[in-house]
């Protein structure tokens, strides 16, 4: 059975890490080239890894561009904790935490 393709796409721009004690980085939410409509219907250009979650589910796919190579889209995948501030982004290609998604510029 072939996959369907998700109904909309969004690039991700910036991300925002969460640094442990130990010093492990975590991307917890990402800033959007174009808005999103959230659940209360505000227009908003952040979404949080839980958010990405709940809307990887409802068949939107998320993708950044690496800035060392702008030929190609990387689909990131979200680890979704019990508690959703624990919920993470990384490159979906990818098996480490540490990836290229954190070569995209940061945000507060």
């Amino acid at each position: 059975m072939a996959k369907k393709k998700a109904k909309f796409k969004r690039e991700i721009v910036a991300v925002k890490l969460f640094v442990d004690p130990k010093g492990n980085k975590r991307v917890v939410a990402v800033k959007l080239a174009s808005p999103r409509v959230t659940k209360d219907y505000r227009i908003s250009y952040r979404a949080s890894a839980h958010d990405m979650d709940q809307e990887i589910k409802s068949d939107i796919s998320y993708f950044y561009i690496n800035p060392s190579n702008r030929k190609k889209a990387n689909k990131v995948k979200v680890v979704s904790k019990k508690n959703p501030k624990k919920s993470y982004v990384f490159t979906k290609d990818s098996d480490s935490e540490i990836d290229n998604l954190l070569k995209l510029p940061h945000f507060q």
